[in-house]
C-alpha cells in the first residue's frame, strides 16, 4: 500500500490580515485543496501550545500565517508563502482580482488602523 501524500498544514490566526491575505490567494488561485487549514484563536487555551510548536518548527518567533509545507519544514510570511505556491503551481498573482483588491485597498487600511490602536509596526506579521 502506498503512503498517502503529505498535505501542507496552514496555521492561520483569527483576525490576522496576513493570514487572510494568504488564504484569499489560496482560494482564489484554486489551491485550497493543497492545504489543511488550522484556525488559531488567541483566546483558545491551546493557542500558546500551537504557537510554541510553530516557534520550534520555524526556529524563530512564530508569526502568522505559518505553513508546514513539507513534513517538518515550516515557513511563514504571507508574501513568501504566496510566492512559493504561485511559483509551484504556475499562478500569476496579477491574474487574481480579489487578491489585488484586498492588498491594494483594504489591507493597508487594516494595517494603519491596527498600528494606530496598538502603536506597533504591523507591516511584518501577526
Amino acid at each position: 500500500m502506498a503512503a498517502q501524500a503529505f498535505k501542507a498544514i496552514a496555521y492561520l490566526k483569527e483576525g490576522c490580515p496576513f493570514s487572510f491575505k494568504y488564504l484569499l490567494f489560496m482560494v482564489e488561485a484554486g489551491l485550497s485543496d493543497q492545504i489543511e487549514v488550522i484556525r488559531c484563536d488567541p483566546s483558545d487555551p491551546e493557542f500558546d501550545t500551537v504557537k510554541a510548536k510553530l516557534t520550534a518548527g520555524l526556529r524563530k518567533r512564530a508569526s502568522f500565517p505559518t505553513v508546514e509545507i513539507e513534513p517538518g519544514r515550516y515557513e511563514s510570511d504571507s508574501d513568501a508563502l504566496i510566492r512559493h505556491y504561485a511559483m509551484k503551481n504556475g499562478v500569476r498573482e496579477s491574474s487574481l482580482p480579489a487578491l489585488a483588491f484586498y492588498t491594494e485597498t483594504i489591507f493597508p487600511q487594516i494595517l494603519n488602523l491596527h498600528e494606530q490602536k496598538s502603536g506597533a509596526d504591523t507591516r511584518k506579521a501577526c
